[in-house]
């Protein structure tokens, strides 16, 4: 007669190795799938940052006169933080005829079009009209 005792020694079957590969293998997909959009994500509020600071100096440089008002639109390329940006600058009347409206965008487009249609920041603010 054989002895028919139990097994003790068993191992893990082909089926819970592959049922545990794949579920190994979901979670990593998704682990690097949200890696990536948090990488994604902050990139793009770090350039949104910074094209807010350029926009805040530009308005405290108008408010506190180091620059003259643009007559009524403007453009320009701005180095800030190790690459290039669009500012553009937009001057209106104020219903109190002692301000000027100033509407400030910013944009890291290369392109000036595609910079006025993309913008990153976008601040308006109101500065004292010069006599």
């Amino acid at each position: 007669m054989h002895n028919l005792k139990p097994r003790t020694d068993r191992g893990f079957t082909l089926l819970e190795v592959m049922v545990a590969l794949a579920i190994f293998a979901t979670l990593s997909v998704a682990l690097f799938s949200a890696v990536q959009h948090i990488a994604v994500n902050s990139a793009n509020l770090a350039e949104r940052t910074q094209a807010l600071w350029i926009a805040d100096n530009r308005m405290n440089e108008l408010r506190s006169a180091m620059l003259p008002a643009p007559s009524r639109t403007a453009q320009e390329r701005i180095e800030f933080g190790g690459r290039s940006w669009w500012l553009f600058s937009e001057v209106e009347t104020a219903p109190d005829p002692r301000l000027l409206k100033i509407q400030l965008r910013v944009s890291a487009e290369s392109n000036p079009q595609r910079a006025r249609q993309y913008s990153r920041a976008h601040l308006i603010g109101y500065i004292e009209a010069q006599p």
